[in-house]
C-alpha cells in the first residue's frame, strides 16, 4: 500500500485570512489523514469518525475565538487531540476477556480508498499491541521518531523498540515471501 504524502503545506494553511477560512481549508486538507491514522491505530470507522469530530470541533472553536493561528503545528496538534480522545476511548470501554475484538472496516461514502489490501493491513495493525499499533499507526504517516515520542509521551528509544516489536509481530503473521517458498519447494 503506498502512503500518501502530507497536505502540500504540511498541515500549514497560509496566513493572512481569517482564522475561520484557514480552519476550514486546514479541515478539508487533513481530515482523512486524521481517519486514517486512527483506524491504523485499530479504531472502527465510528470511533474514528467520532474522534475526528472531537478533535476538529476543538480546533473550530479555537479558530472562532481567534486562537488557530496561534498553534504552530496545527497537523501534529489536531491529530495528537484526535488520538488523546481515541486513546481515552479505547480505555473506558471494557475488553473482552478473550482478546482484542478485530473490526476490519466496512467501505462507506468517502472511503473509496480502501482496498482489500489496505483493509487487510487495518486487519493486521489491530492484532499488535496497544503501544506497537500506535508507533507502526505513526510510522505510515511519515510522523518522526521525535514527534511520535513526544506524542506518546515516551522516549525515543522506546519508540524504536516498539517499532522492532511490532515488526517481529508483523513478520510472524505474514506469509513468507513468495521467493522463500520457491527455495524450500526445490
Amino acid at each position: 500500500m503506498a502512503a500518501r504524502s502530507p497536505s502540500p503545506t504540511g498541515g500549514r494553511v497560509p496566513a493572512g485570512r481569517s482564522g475561520a477560512a484557514d480552519f476550514l481549508d486546514f479541515f478539508d486538507a487533513e481530515y482523512h489523514l486524521v481517519m486514517r491514522l486512527l483506524m491504523r491505530d485499530g479504531a472502527s470507522l465510528a470511533d474514528a469518525q467520532d474522534a475526528a469530530q472531537q478533535a476538529f470541533l476543538q480546533g473550530w472553536r479555537r479558530a472562532k475565538d481567534g486562537c488557530w493561528a496561534e498553534i504552530d503545528h496545527p497537523r501534529a496538534w489536531i491529530l495528537q487531540v484526535a488520538f488523546n480522545h481515541h486513546r481515552a476511548q479505547q480505555c473506558a470501554r471494557p475488553q473482552s476477556a478473550f482478546g482484542p475484538d478485530i473490526d476490519v472496516p466496512e467501505p462507506g461514502p468517502g472511503h473509496a480508498e480502501l482496498t482489500d489490501q489496505a483493509r487487510d493491513v487495518v486487519a493486521l495493525l489491530q492484532q499488535l499491541d496497544h503501544n506497537c499499533r500506535a508507533v507502526i499507526a505513526f510510522d505510515l504517516d511519515n510522523v518522526p521518531a521525535k514527534d511520535i515520542a513526544i506524542t506518546l509521551r515516551i522516549t525515543e528509544q522506546k519508540v524504536r523498540d516498539l517499532r522492532k516489536k511490532a515488526r517481529k509481530q508483523l513478520k510472524k503473521q505474514l506469509p513468507p515471501p513468495a521467493y522463500r517458498e520457491r527455495r524450500r519447494k526445490q
